[in-house]
C-alpha cells in the first residue's frame, strides 16, 4: 500500500480491512452488471431479431441487413445513457454490444455446436462492435446525444455490413450442386437442414444469399441507418427514465408496521 492509499484511507476513516472488504463488492458488483447486460441484451434480441441472425444463409441482403442493426442499438443506446448519466463513461454503448457478443459467441458455441452438433460456420453471429465503438467515440468527441444519435445512429447502420463482410464475403462463392448453382451459404445450410415448423421453412428471400450482388444491399443499409436514429433517441431516453430515482408515498400503516412512527414518537418524547 502506497503513502497516498494509506492517506485516502485515513481521510475516508477506513481501516487496509474495510478498504479490501469494499473492493471485492466493487467486482461483485461489476459482474454482477455484466450479466445483467448480457441477459438483457441477448433476450431482446432473441425477442425481437434472433431468427434473422441465425444461419448463414438466412443472412439476406434485404431484412438481416435493416432488422439486426436496428435492435442492436436498443440497448447500446440505454446502456449508453445510464453509463452516461451516472458516470459520466462514454463506454454504455462498447460495453454492451461487447458483452451481447461474448454471450451470443457462447451460446452459439455451446448449445448449437456442442448440443445440436451444428458447425460455427453455419450459426456464426454478426457484430455491431464497430458502430458501438462510433457511437461511444462520436459521443465523447461532442457531448452530445443529439449529435451522438443523430451522426452515430446512421453509422451504425451503415458500418454494420462493411464490419460483417470479412468472414461473409466467403460465403458467397459460387458452388455447383446437383447441377446446380448455388452458394457456400445455402449448400451448408442444404447439408445441415434445421427444424420443420413454419417459422424455420418460410422464404427469406428467393434465392437467399444471392451469388450476384446488386443494390439491395446499401438500400438496405442506408434505411437501417434511418431507422437507427429514431431507436437510438427512444432508447435513450428510456436509459435516462431508468436513472432516474422515484419515490412512491408510505402510509401511515405501513410506516406503523415496520415501527417508523414509534420510534419518531420516542424520539419526541
Amino acid at each position: 500500500m502506497t503513502a497516498n492509499d494509506r492517506a485516502v484511507l485515513d481521510v475516508a476513516e477506513m481501516s487496509p480491512k474495510i478498504a479490501k472488504w469494499s473492493r471485492t463488492l466493487d467486482v461483485l458488483v461489476v459482474l454482477v452488471a455484466a450479466f445483467l447486460i448480457m441477459s438483457v441484451s441477448h433476450i431482446g434480441f432473441l425477442l425481437l431479431a434472433g431468427d434473422w441472425d441465425f444461419f448463414i444463409d438466412w443472412k439476406d441482403r434485404q431484412y438481416w441487413i435493416t432488422i439486426t442493426p436496428v435492435v442492436t442499438i436498443m440497448m447500446a443506446a440505454a446502456f449508453q445513457a445510464i453509463f452516461w448519466k451516472l458516470f459520466r463513461l462514454p463506454i454504455g454503448a462498447t460495453a454492451s454490444v461487447l458483452l451481447f457478443l461474448l454471450s451470443v459467441w457462447i451460446v452459439r458455441y455451446h448449445s448449437w455446436e456442442g448440443l445440436a452438433h451444428f458447425p460455427l460456420s453455419l450459426v456464426v453471429p454478426a457484430t455491431c462492435l464497430v458502430g458501438a465503438i462510433m457511437l461511444d467515440a462520436i459521443l465523447v468527441l461532442t457531448r452530445s446525444w443529439l449529435v451522438t444519435g443523430a451522426v452515430g445512429g446512421v453509422l451504425f447502420g451503415l458500418m454494420f455490413l462493411p464490419s460483417n463482410w470479412v468472414y461473409l464475403a466467403p460465403y458467397f462463392q459460387p458452388v455447383e450442386h446437383m447441377g446446380q448453382m448455388t452458394s457456400l451459404a445455402d449448400l451448408i445450410g442444404y447439408t445441415f437442414p434445421r427444424a420443420g415448423t413454419p417459422e424455420y421453412i418460410r422464404i427469406i428471400e428467393r434465392g437467399t444469399l444471392r451469388t450476384f450482388e446488386d443494390s439491395a444491399n446499401w438500400v438496405s443499409a442506408f434505411f437501417a441507418g434511418f431507422l437507427c436514429v429514431f431507436t437510438y433517441f427512444a432508447f435513450w431516453w428510456l436509459g435516462i427514465a431508468a436513472c432516474s430515482i422515484k419515490y412512491a408515498p408510505v402510509g401511515l400503516k405501513f410506516k406503523e408496521a415496520f415501527g417508523a412512527n414509534t420510534t419518531a414518537k420516542k424520539v419526541a418524547a
